[in-house]
């Protein structure tokens, strides 16, 4: 089990509306971004889909089989997202794609000059801490909403098919927070998965890399900032910052999910995955559970040993 947050599914084309049953389209344009909704109504292979700006597509509803980069097709579902860069073609398979269930899908294209003023703007204003640019990267292309991604994307979905009057300069905000928490989500990615190779030139990559060895230990932030040569309120706000997240919620996210690992085993107890976890409080643990996963300890637990 996999903790994703959904975008939520629009209502179907009416029958007047559907004009194939293949990627029909429905397109709302703004100044900065065009909003095209996808709906697929019938079994379907290697279908070819090309923008000349970036995309960012949502899955709504249904299964897609992606083809990219020449690397081997994936699972898109709803919960997840994925970026594609300018002039590449998607091939896209659409396994179980029918009439009474059919696939709908996001692609929101971004005009290139937004994106570099966005760029920019960060890169002068808001500097990185371990010297790089904020960039976005296509090598990490596909991943799961998070909360605020979801949630953003939500509200993109809501002023592009509104009628407000003030729905450009709306949007265009929207767009710099989206692209800000894409890049956040990123940084985040690249770091954790590259602890070890990044921990001796980056400090927050050191700092993560100690949190994970020591993760069932108790943590004290005094120390976290020390490690990284910053004050504790610089700590907090370079992290959250690059990473999209505070060390705080860092912390308990990562605790949770080795929760998650012990609580498969059905020789552990909620409690012990509790404590073995690092919490010290069954309570917290819960609640703290239920607000990352959207379902409490108990339930996730029913759900994975269910599935044995």
């Amino acid at each position: 089990m996999t903790n994703k947050n959904l975008v939520n599914p629009l209502s179907l084309s009416t029958r007047k509306e559907i004009r194939t049953l293949v990627e029909n389209r429905k397109a709302y344009t703004l100044n900065q971004c065009e909003l095209n909704i996808f709906e697929t109504y019938q079994r379907s292979e290697l279908v070819p889909l090309t923008f000349s700006d970036l995309v960012i597509t949502s899955m709504l509803r249904g299964k897609k089989v992606m083809h990219l980069f020449d690397q081997p097709g994936f699972d898109y579902l709803p919960g997840e997202t994925v970026i594609v860069p300018p002039n590449i073609t998607m091939k896209i398979d659409f396994p179980e794609a029918s009439a009474n269930q059919p696939s709908q899908c996001t692609a929101l294209a971004i005009n290139n000059q937004e994106i570099m003023n966005t760029l920019d703007f960060l890169n002068e204003n808001y500097p990185r801490e371990d010297s790089n640019t904020w960039k976005l990267n296509y090598n990490q292309f596909h991943f799961f909403n998070n909360y605020e991604l979801a949630q953003l994307i939500n509200k993109l979905i809501r002023i592009s098919t509104g009628d407000t009057i003030t729905k450009d300069v709306l949007a265009n905000l929207t767009l710099k927070e989206l692209l800000i928490r894409i890049m956040q989500m990123q940084n985040l990615h690249e770091v954790s998965t590259g602890l070890h190779e990044l921990s001796a030139g980056n400090r927050f990559a050191y700092v993560l890399e100690y949190i994970r060895i020591h993760l069932t230990e108790k943590l004290n932030i005094d120390a976290l900032s020390q490690m990284a040569f910053m004050s504790k309120p610089s700590f907090f706000r370079a992290f959250k910052h690059e990473l999209g997240i505070s060390p705080v919620d860092y912390i308990i996210k990562e605790r949770i999910q080795f929760a998650k690992q012990l609580m498969r085993n059905p020789y552990h107890s909620i409690s012990e995955a509790c404590f073995k976890a690092g919490f010290n409080n069954l309570n917290y643990f819960s609640r703290a559970f239920k607000k990352i996963e959207g379902i409490t300890p108990s339930g996730y637990r029913a759900g994975v040993t269910g599935n044995k």
